[in-house]
């Protein structure tokens, strides 16, 4: 898609891979990462080479784009499952960073090769019961403004401190909790580039049930967009059939940002149960569609291994080769 407006990290004629889902890639490693509280976050402590191996996995796999294993991370999990004080939290969370850039290294890869972006999950990840995906805590008489906004503060502080290229603001089921995490990171560090991914329920809503189109255009209308610093936006850790429909809601809103795209498997999320419940979808045909539209990053989330980001980085050369031939 012609006219797109790319901007730091990203350079002109940017077409990245992202690595798949940390936990996927993880349990090959750990057992039961699924099941506890702390997610991936707790491997930050216990286990920070098999962190790391996972990096060279997915970078091995063709991934140019890495996350940190911050997405679960936070003072109150740390202090609750680790008990550890704010401080040695925040120490945890930079390490996270290190992490990345480490495992970089041992892949032989120059520092500049691979992006490496800051994890920034909602609130509703590090309140293990799923509702990450419904966005439930958000609205009158729940968790505040001003109550996110000093939650989300410590792990902004930390990562941008630990020196990450980019803040990936992700699995958002609400825009109420980005503006929030948008008004922070304006405090905390106006000039970091940022993206926005949230998760949906459909292709025209949000996983609370409110319209993409709303969500995006209040996305525009932060200060942080003005100034240049959102430099793309997208959907993550969605069902794969339900994503083409979703980017042609974003671009009724914006046809020039760039699209960041990184589905699940297809698999649903059983919050109770902590478990993921249904069929994998094959979703690499959809690549073609999603690059149409502007799509200049892809990746895979929950479910998705290293192999399959080399199924990925397959499906999107073949597409370009495609759109280049038309």
């Amino acid at each position: 898609m012609a006219g797109l407006n790319i901007l730091p990290p990203l350079q002109q004629g940017d077409l990245l891979i992202l690595e798949g889902g940390s936990s996927t890639q993880l349990s090959k490693y750990v057992k039961d990462v699924d099941k506890d509280p702390l997610w991936t976050a707790r491997s930050l402590v216990d286990n920070p080479d098999k962190i790391e191996q996972c990096y060279v996995d997915f970078i091995e796999a063709g991934a140019r784009i890495v996350l940190t294993n911050s997405y679960q991370a936070s003072e109150q999990g740390f202090d609750k499952y680790l008990n550890l004080d704010a401080k040695a939290s925040k120490e945890v969370i930079k390490k996270s960073v290190r992490l990345a850039r480490n495992g970089v290294k041992k892949c032989g890869k120059p520092e500049d090769y691979v992006l490496v972006g800051g994890s920034v999950g909602p609130y509703g990840a590090c309140q293990h019961d799923g509702s990450e995906y419904t966005g439930a805590y958000v609205g009158e008489g729940k968790i505040t403004k001003e109550e996110l906004v000093a939650w989300h503060r410590p792990r902004i502080e930390a990562l941008s401190e630990g020196g990450v290229d980019f803040l990936a603001v992700e699995t958002q089921p609400t825009w109420q909790e980005v503006m929030s995490i948008l008004d922070c990171i304006q405090d905390v560090d106006p000039i970091i580039p940022v993206w926005v991914t949230f998760t949906i329920k459909d292709e025209n809503r949000l996983a609370n049930g409110e319209p993409i189109k709303e969500a995006i255009n209040h996305v525009i209308r932060h200060p942080l967009y003005s100034k240049g610093r959102i430099f793309a936006v997208g959907i993550n850790c969605s069902a794969p059939k339900i994503i083409t429909g979703a980017l042609d809601s974003i671009r009724s809103v914006n046809r020039t940002l760039p699209l960041v795209v990184y589905p699940n498997s297809g698999e649903e999320w059983d919050g109770a149960a902590r478990v993921w419940k249904g069929s994998a979808q094959v979703w690499e045909d959809c690549v073609g569609e999603w690059l149409k539209r502007g799509t200049i990053i892809f990746g895979g989330c929950c479910r998705c291994d290293a192999d399959q980001i080399v199924k990925l980085r397959v499906a999107v050369a073949k597409a370009l080769m495609a759109q280049l031939k038309t």
